[in-house]
């Protein structure tokens, strides 16, 4: 009876063989199309700070795979609002009777229905509706990292920029001092002592300009993935310009206060918290089954018969200890990452106040006054030389100067920023660089404008 089947597989095999590859057109990519739809082609992009910060809020990968997960947080608590734990069963009985050489059908027909006992659905629900906000919580905290790293991206490549075009300057004023000193050591009026110093100098800023333009690349390129952009097919134009003037941070208490309710992870670890005394309680309550009520409608040797009934589990074997267990275990291991994350916010917010005031200090120190200052000592060094006032070891110590000070404008530049983007994070965006790089203070209630 089998046999004609081992015929008919393989010759539905050679059939799809024969018709060839199923077009492609015809396949139903779904995410891939979009995916690619929004890949950038030949895209040239200006874009400042604002803008980028709601691009990267858009498209970043981490961002939308988190808001999936807070899907399923919802079908969660979709799944635990149900009004009825389980659906209705529905049995049929069929016997046969044979009673002194009489034979009989007995019928029978009955529905069930599980129904909550001891607030179980009240308690699911709250522990479910509690997972869903500190899922909902993870994700607005991780927004705010977002935003911090995306902000730190798009000032380091402003500075970045800045460095290149320093870079520039110094090229352009060592040059010119090595291209006098050569002609002046071709005339004979310069010793070879000068011609090295003014050559070691040009070759040093030369230098430094070809790691600049190295470093802006590489500093467009973490912003551009980011913000989810091909670096081969996109163009991207900075628009906003690097600037951080002076702000003055509100004392330590209130900062730290502000902070403590704005940290949406410790929101997040609250509320696990709670959820997890809900499931502790629930699988307390859980010792009690639930009630099982049905009703039954029979014919018996020719008599029918209809009742109803309850039924329920007994609870002798498993009397739920393991899960009670598990739960409080959850439950201090959720207070416990309560307690060490609000002391980490705490250390986070203390540190990044003291790293950003030293850094507004150093920035202070070693400000653009200083470098044009260390510029304009080249100039003045050059007519020194030209005029022929001033040798090689005043030369040399005004290009050292220049290249030192460039050094050390820079680095204040970037340990401000990043301290700047540190303390974003770690008070949940309570202080934020906004557009142009200006430092400002949010409250509580304000958003990204």
């Amino acid at each position: 009876m089998n046999r004609p089947w081992k015929l008919v597989v393989p010759a539905a095999c050679v059939a799809l063989g024969l018709a060839g590859p199923v077009p492609a057109d015809q396949f139903s990519m779904g995410r891939v199309d979009d995916y690619l739809a929004e890949k950038p082609v030949n895209e040239s992009v200006s874009l400042s700070l604002q803008q980028a910060l709601e691009k990267a809020l858009r498209r970043n990968s981490a961002l939308q795979s988190a808001r999936a997960g807070v899907g399923r947080f919802e079908g969660r608590l979709t799944h635990a609002s149900r009004w009825l734990p389980a659906n209705p069963e529905l049995s049929l009985q069929v016997a046969e009777r044979d009673q002194d050489g009489q034979s009989s059908t007995d019928k029978g027909i009955r529905l069930s229905q599980e129904i909550w006992i001891g607030g179980q659905r009240g308690l699911g629900k709250a522990a479910a509706s509690a997972r869903l906000t500190a899922a909902e919580q993870r994700l607005a905290f991780l927004e705010t990292s977002v935003r911090a790293r995306v902000r730190l991206a798009y000032l380091e490549a402003l500075l970045a920029r800045e460095s290149v075009e320093t870079a520039e300057r110094a090229e352009t004023l060592t040059g010119k001092l090595y291209q006098f000193a050569s002609q002046r050591f071709q005339a004979g009026a310069a010793t070879q002592l000068i011609l090295n110093t003014a050559r070691i100098g040009a070759a040093r800023a030369r230098a430094a300009l070809v790691d600049a333009r190295r470093d802006h690349k590489r500093a467009r390129l973490a912003l551009m993935e980011l913000l989810v952009m091909d670096p081969e097919s996109a163009r991207l134009r900075l628009t906003s310009e690097l600037s951080l003037d002076r702000f003055n941070l509100p004392s330590m208490g209130p900062l730290l206060g502000e902070a403590l309710k704005r940290r949406q992870d410790l929101v997040a670890a609250a509320r696990e918290v709670v959820a997890a005394r809900k499931t502790l309680s629930l699988s307390k309550r859980q010792l009690i089954p639930n009630l099982k009520v049905f009703g039954f409608m029979k014919e018996e040797e020719g008599a029918d018969v209809a009742g109803l009934g309850v039924s329920m589990p007994i609870p002798v074997w498993d009397t739920r200890s393991g899960e009670n267990q598990v739960a409080r275990a959850e439950l201090e291991q959720a207070r416990i990452e309560e307690d060490a994350l609000r002391l980490q916010v705490r250390t986070e917010v203390i540190g990044a106040v003291t790293d950003y005031n030293a850094a507004r200090q150093r920035l202070e120190v070693f400000g653009k006054d200083v470098l044009a200052s260390a510029e304009e000592n080249v100039r003045l060094t050059e007519k020194a030389f030209r005029a022929g006032s001033v040798g090689a070891p005043t030369l040399a110590m005004a290009q050292d100067d220049l290249i030192n000070t460039r050094r050390e404008y820079l680095d204040a530049l970037r340990e401000a920023i990043g301290a700047a983007a540190a303390l974003e994070r770690s008070t949940g965006g309570v202080v934020a660089l906004r557009e142009a790089g200006t430092e400002q203070l949010k409250n509580a209630g304000d958003s990204e404008s």
